[in-house]
């Protein structure tokens, strides 16, 4: 952070450990700092700047903890103020706007902030800094299916990582996310090689949370080769420690259908459907409903029906690459039912889907 004054660097200073404890996830140097800041400063004894540093830096301490609403709130609040910030500060605003649309799967927003954010890079000195804008760029990029650029920024942030912190666990997550981009390019053998760089590192640092996030790509990456027992043993060791349960539960059921285990593939889809009642998880909920058509020995034209309407959350939520591999699956099925008309017409959707897909790489 820019110190501007003498009497101003003692809080920006105080600010700037309290920023680099966010950004290294150092949870109780984070409360240290938060309680020493609470204690020692009044709002009212700060100038303009300060007060926009300490706003800034508490939408990040609010994202840390998941208190989504008090981070729209602030977020609000500097949008009323944005023509007035820095252009380091501008940088952090645009940031942690990403941050929070990534954290409510508006990823497609999250990417348009980055890329805004990123106009304001060359204002940031903290490498270690950059190393991580990165990396939250290349999640957004991998989630709206832009894997070349996913790939891109995963290398800058693996590269600056090494070049700067030696920061092993951070390389990890990056190797990660350099696996999920491999798996969905379809190069299997690469991406279980990041995949699995990633756990030697988790392994040696003990890092329980990593180590379950690698074992879920890596049952991801055998239940896409449909290498459905290997991909079932490596979920349904995550299962029992109830780690991201609607995901695993949709992943079990799918693999548990393609081996016509049905009886096993409801039970892990209702369970899915419990979770995501009960944790208000809507995005999942459509995909096993979606999954529950597909498997339940309906009418085509019933499937068709439930699965158009579905459509619609994926759709209103900019997901496109769900809409394109859910249009492609009814067209499927509609062609091999020979309703050769309605097939095309899901083809063209998938189609519209792709485009929008590529217009989201586009720089802004």
């Amino acid at each position: 952070m820019i110190l501007q004054t003498e009497k101003a660097s003692e809080v920006i200073e105080l600010f700037s450990r309290w920023n680099v404890s966010m950004r290294d996830r150092n949870l109780a140097v984070i409360e240290e700092l938060n309680i020493e800041i609470q204690e020692l400063l009044d709002p009212a004894e700060l100038d303009h700047q300060e007060l926009l540093w300490h706003s800034l830096l508490e939408t990040r301490y609010t994202l840390i903890h998941k208190r989504y609403d008090d981070t729209e709130v602030l977020l609000q609040q500097l949008e009323l103020l944005e023509g007035q910030l820095s252009p380091e500060m501008a940088f952090y605003y645009h940031f942690f706007n990403g941050m929070f649309a990534s954290s409510m799967n508006r990823h497609v927003d999250a990417v348009s902030r980055y890329q805004i954010a990123e106009r304001f890079l060359g204002c940031v000195e903290d490498k270690i800094e950059v190393a991580e804008f990165y990396y939250k760029a290349a999640a957004a990029f991998y989630h709206t299916r832009k894997f070349l650029l996913a790939i891109s920024y995963a290398k800058m942030a693996r590269e600056t990582f090494e070049e700067v912190s030696k920061n092993d666990l951070r390389c990890a997550d990056c190797e990660n996310i350099l696996g999920l981009c491999s798996l969905s390019l379809k190069q299997y053998e690469q991406a279980e090689e990041h995949f699995l760089d990633s756990l030697d590192i988790a392994e040696k640092f003990k890092n329980e949370e990593l180590l379950n996030f690698i074992r879920y790509n890596l049952g991801f990456l055998y239940s896409e080769q449909n290498l459905s027992d290997i991909a079932i043993r490596h979920l349904g060791e995550l299962y029992s420690k109830k780690f991201i349960p609607h995901k695993l539960s949709f992943l079990l059921a799918r693999e548990y259908f393609k081996m016509n285990d049905k009886g096993n593939g409801f039970y892990y889809l209702h369970q899915g459907m419990d979770v995501c009642s009960n944790v208000q998880n809507e995005e999942y909920l459509h995909h096993l409903q979606i999954l529950n058509a597909q498997y339940s020995d309906l009418p085509f034209e019933e499937i068709e029906q439930i699965v158009s309407e579905h459509l619609k959350y994926f759709e209103e939520k900019q997901l496109w690459g769900f809409v394109q591999d859910y249009t492609e699956s009814l067209a499927t099925l509609l062609h091999h039912e020979k309703q050769f008309e309605k097939a095309s017409t899901y083809f063209y959707q998938a189609f519209r889907a792709k485009t929008k897909i590529e217009e989201m790489g586009y720089l802004r």
